[in-house]
Formats: C-alpha cells, structure tokens, sequence
C-alpha cells in the first residue's frame, strides 16, 4: 500500500507511524543505497545513514519543523546525500549519528547547518562561473536584497535601468550555466 506525502506526515505526527515507516524504507531505501554504493560506500554504511536520515525526518514532524510543500523522498535523499558526503569529507566509514538524536534538538540543528552549508557551497560555485561582477550584482540582489538604487550607488551603474538589464542578462547567463550541466540542475532542485 502506498501513502500520500500528507499522510505519511499525519501518521508520524499523530503516532500511527509503524506501516508508513515501514513503506518509507521500502520506498526510499533503495535510491539512498544505490546513491552511497555509487560514491565509495556499502550496504551497512547505506543502511546506517538511511536510519539516521529517518530519524532527523520523524523528529522534524514531531517538532512541526518539516515543511509540507517539500517531498518526503527529496528531503530524506538530500540529507541521507548531505549525510554520507560529510562522512567521506572526513574520511571515516562508521557514522555515530545516534548521539546527536537523544532528548535535544542537537539533530536537528546539524542537519539544518549541514544542508545550509551545502547548499551555500552549491551556489557560490556556480556564482563563480559568472564572473565577478555579475556575482556580486546577484549576491546583492538576491543574499542580501538590495534595491536597484542601492546596487546602482555600491556598483557604480549610472541609472537603475542600467542594475536592471545587467541583473537580467547575469539572470540568463546563470539559467543557462545551470542547464547546460544536468548533474549540478538535479542537484539544485533536490536542495
């Protein structure tokens, strides 16, 4: 039997959460393994890191932090990825996250900070690739939401049309960078 998104968070959330567990390891199981295998990993390391991702999801929905409009299945394969690619990082093949899943938010905290500094090390790649002056017109206009007039005084563009058309043309050669690389698109779109 297959669940909703909705109702796999219902059944955790409200503690009916044997059977959607269950099809969640059945379901999502086997692209987290096929990802670890594929990236210096083994079956028992896969299965450790998909355990340690289940519980940072249960414990999200238990704490009313997971976010409905995301999928299940692309949050728990961004963190088991995030996870596993911080264990190769530090070269150690026994990850030990049960500790950080006792009566704190510990876990919670690391994987946010995990995510973040991966999805932050992500695009400030692919903002490199722009050139140094189109990253900082979006670092400003995106990170730090600036106005065109205060782009337009810290970049020195004479009108504010000028920040426009040049944010439009950095806009388009940014699109176009990540199309041109399916890997690094498919990894945007799971963060």
């Amino acid at each position: 039997m297959g669940y909703s998104d909705n109702e796999i968070i219902d059944a955790i959330y409200n503690g009916n959460d044997r059977d959607v567990l269950k099809f969640m390891y059945n379901s999502l199981f086997p692209k987290v393994k096929k990802f670890i295998l594929n990236n210096s990993g083994d079956t028992d390391a896969a299965f450790d890191i998909f355990q340690d991702t289940i519980l940072v999801f249960y414990k999200y929905v238990k704490m009313k932090k997971f976010n409905p409009k995301y999928e299940i299945s692309a949050f728990v394969y961004t963190v088991s990825r995030n996870l596993w690619l911080n264990c190769l990082r530090k070269e150690k093949r026994e990850v030990t996250m049960p500790a950080f899943f006792d009566s704190s938010d510990t876990g919670s905290d690391i994987m946010e900070h995990i995510i973040t500094r991966e999805r932050e090390e992500m695009i400030s790649g692919v903002l490199s690739q722009l050139g140094k002056r189109c990253e900082q017109l979006l670092r400003y206009s995106v990170f730090y939401k600036l106005k065109n007039n205060e782009i337009c005084e810290k970049m020195g563009f004479r009108t504010e049309n000028a920040v426009k058309t040049r944010k439009y043309k950095c806009m388009q050669k940014l699109i176009s960078l990540i199309e041109s690389r399916p890997s690094l698109k498919q990894a945007i779109q799971e963060l």
